[in-house]
């Protein structure tokens, strides 16, 4: 295709956006921590010390281990490997090596990566189950 138009417009509106949702969810996390953090340092007696609250109540959930860690491992090995996939097959359309005007360029492409990309897959789930 010789003459390529990129639509300059659509991704700097597409950007636009992103960064400001990104910004809304920044502000509210940011005013969430600030309400936690004053209501710590307000904090007199030992009894309010004791009686968690907010963000504090995650403590315990976080080194937990997960009920089902062999799910959680075959997801995110699933996802890491169609991640990746779609991360290389852009890259390539963006290169120029997957033309729009070849129709099964960019399917073939994605086909092989995600045959291909199944043994790094295969280690991020056992190594992630491995460390449960």
């Amino acid at each position: 295709m010789p003459h390529t138009n990129i639509q300059w417009f659509s991704i700097m509106n597409s950007l636009v956006i992103v960064l400001f949702l990104s910004g809304m969810v920044a502000m509210i996390m940011l005013r969430t921590l600030h309400k936690d953090i004053a209501r710590y340092n307000q904090m007199d007696s030992v009894e309010d010390a004791q009686e968690e609250f907010g963000w504090k109540l995650v403590h315990g959930d976080v080194f937990r281990p997960p009920r089902k860690g062999m799910l959680l491992s075959v997801f995110l090995g699933s996802g890491t490997q169609i991640f990746i996939m779609t991360f290389i097959t852009l890259f390539f359309a963006c290169l120029g090596f997957l033309s729009p005007a070849n129709r099964g360029a960019l399917m073939t492409c994605a086909v092989v990566l995600w045959v291909l990309l199944g043994t790094p897959a295969g280690y991020v789930a056992a190594r992630l189950y491995k460390c449960k």
